[in-house]
């Protein structure tokens, strides 16, 4: 009885929260003594454990909760801010969700959202130092793991979107789809010259994917807002970005555009 107990206390799924309930707790651990990045932290795998099982009360106990967190700190106020975007987009998702299962009429109930500009954020922490010509900024891996990580509920009925990066610059540059804050891992990476592009397949309520733009000058950033430029499509055709829309890292959020629309 020992080791059948034993056996079932370690076992682990690397990609969901195993217990977003206790996650809830080590937030609220971390709330109590003044560490408001861990609190995040731990508020972010409570939201995609809870998403994962569709529960919009466990949900709204994450959004509580991050209104708890210190904002004296810009680290801690953006990432806030970030995880509440977050949060109310994954709560819209599940209440169109129970609307159409109902078959009711949907209403939003954070319409305020569809201006995301007012809500979103990156942090820039000190330049690096030594850096040659514009030099890149080193980010805060908290603030993009919420954008990159994957918020799906339902990845076997979720859309694909292609998004087209475009390098509509006179150089030929290194692109990478990122996994963390620093590129250290990437799912995508492509070699584009002068004029060519390159089509990337993503889930259409992705909230922004980042890309790293190696460029001679040195690198650059282009978070993508996925999920908004999907909406724009209606369902229908491919986003497109131009490569020279890249900032200095972690870079600023750009809204692709319809690609049959979009003139390079």
């Amino acid at each position: 009885m020992c080791v059948r107990t034993v056996s079932k206390g370690i076992r682990f799924f690397p990609a969901v929260a195993p217990n977003p309930d206790r996650d809830l707790g080590e937030a609220r651990a971390a709330i109590d003594r003044g560490d408001g990045l861990a609190a995040l932290k731990s508020l972010d795998r409570a939201r995609r454990g809870y998403v994962k099982r569709r529960e919009a009360d466990g949900l709204e106990h994450v959004l509580d909760m991050a209104a708890l967190v210190d904002p004296s700190d810009d680290r801690a106020r953006i990432g806030r801010d970030n995880l509440v975007y977050a949060v109310k987009q994954n709560l819209r998702q599940e209440s169109r969700r129970a609307a159409r299962e109902r078959g009711e009429a949907w209403v939003d109930p954070y319409p305020d959202l569809q201006a995301p500009n007012e809500h979103t954020g990156l942090v820039l922490t000190r330049p690096v130092k030594g850096a040659i010509g514009i030099g890149v900024l080193a980010g805060t891996a908290l603030i993009v793991a919420l954008f990159v990580a994957p918020w799906l509920s339902d990845s076997g009925s979720t859309p694909k979107v292609t998004l087209r990066l475009v390098n509509d610059m006179q150089e030929t540059v290194s692109v990478r789809g990122c996994d963390d804050a620093d590129c250290t891992t990437s799912w995508m990476h492509r070699e584009l010259e002068p004029g060519l592009e390159a089509d990337a397949e993503l889930p259409s309520d992705e909230l922004v994917a980042v890309f790293r733009v190696e460029r001679s000058i040195g690198d650059t950033c282009l978070p993508v807002r996925v999920h908004d430029g999907y909406e724009s499509l209606r369902g229908e055709g491919a986003l497109a970005a131009r490569l020279s829309q890249a900032t200095p890292c972690p870079g600023t959020t750009v809204l692709p555009k319809p690609a049959e629309q979009t003139p390079f």
